[in-house]
C-alpha cells in the first residue's frame, strides 16, 4: 500500500473496469459479508422515509444494490464511471423494468439535469473513490428536488486507516486527504491477481463541511456494525465500526 499523487479519475475508472468481474462474483457467492450484513441494511434502514419516486443510484457497481432498491422505486437509475460495471449492472438487473443504467460520473451526468429529477439519491461506498469531493456533492445536488434525501455510506474516517493497516504510515496524518492505492481485498477472501484499487482518505470534518457547502443538511448518522451471529463469521472480530452511513437532506 502507498499514498498516490497525479492520478486520474480516468485510471481510478480502470481500476474498477478490472475489479468488476471479481467484485460481482464475490457479492453473488455471498463472500462479501459487509456488503449483505452491513452496507446494504445501513443504506434500507436509512432511507426508510424517503421519498422513492425517482431514485438515482451513484457508483452502482454491478447492479445488487439497485436490484433491491427498485423493488421500492418507481423508477430508478443506476450510473458508474465503469463501463464493465455498467454491463454486469445491466445484466443483473435485465428482468427488472423499472431501472435504466448510464455509463457515466455523476458530474457529466448532472450538467445534462434540468430540471432536478430525483427525490432519492444512493451512493454505496463510492464517494471515497471521488477526486473531487465538493464537486461530487454539488453535483448531486444539482440532480436532486428541494428536500430531496441523499443517503451514502463511506469507510469510516476515524476507524478504516486502523483496519486497513495504515493508520501507523509515516505517510499518513489524519487530518490531510489523502489518496492510498493497495490490492483490492475483502475479509473472506485473499486479494487475487495483484489488482489494485485506490481510495481517498479524508478526515470526517471535510465531508460534512462538503455536504454543507453543496447545501444539505445532515438529518441522520449511523456507524454500522455486525450482528453477532454475522461478525463470528469474520475472521476477526469488529472493535469498532469500518463504515459510517449518513442520511440528508437538500435544504437550498
Amino acid at each position: 500500500m502507498k499514498p498516490v499523487i497525479g492520478i486520474t479519475q480516468r485510471e481510478i475508472t480502470k481500476q474498477w473496469d478490472r475489479v468488476a468481474k471479481l467484485r460481482a462474483e464475490q457479492i453473488r457467492r455471498g463472500k462479501d459479508l459487509s456488503f449483505n450484513f452491513v452496507l446494504v441494511p445501513t443504506i434500507l434502514q436509512l432511507s426508510t422515509s424517503s421519498d422513492f419516486t425517482s431514485v438515482i443510484d451513484i457508483g452502482c457497481g454491478p447492479g445488487f444494490l439497485t436490484e433491491q432498491l427498485a423493488l421500492k422505486a418507481q423508477h430508478i437509475i443506476g450510473i458508474d464511471m465503469s463501463e464493465e460495471m455498467i454491463k454486469l449492472a445491466k445484466g443483473q438487473c435485465a428482468s427488472v423494468m423499472n431501472v435504466e443504467f448510464i455509463n457515466s460520473t455523476i458530474e457529466n451526468f448532472a450538467r445534462n439535469i434540468k430540471p432536478p429529477p430525483f427525490t432519492l439519491a444512493i451512493s454505496n461506498m463510492s464517494l471515497m473513490t471521488a477526486l473531487h469531493l465538493d464537486g461530487v456533492l454539488q453535483s448531486v445536488a444539482c440532480v436532486l428536488r428541494p428536500k430531496g434525501h441523499f443517503v451514502f455510506t463511506i469507510t469510516h474516517p476515524c476507524f478504516w486507516p486502523f483496519y486497513w493497516g495504515y493508520a501507523s504510515k509515516e505517510w499518513f496524518d489524519y487530518k490531510k486527504e489523502v489518496l492510498i492505492e493497495d490490492v483490492f481485498r475483502i475479509s473472506l477472501e485473499s486479494p487475487k491477481d495483484g489488482v489494485k484499487t485506490t481510495h481517498a482518505h479524508r478526515p470526517l470534518e471535510q465531508y460534512i463541511v462538503s455536504l454543507c457547502k453543496a447545501g444539505f443538511a445532515i438529518d441522520e448518522i449511523c456507524e454500522p456494525m455486525p450482528a453477532k451471529d454475522i461478525e463470528v463469521k469474520y475472521p476477526e472480530p469488529w472493535r469498532y465500526p469500518r463504515f459510517l452511513g449518513m442520511r440528508c437532506i437538500k435544504i437550498r
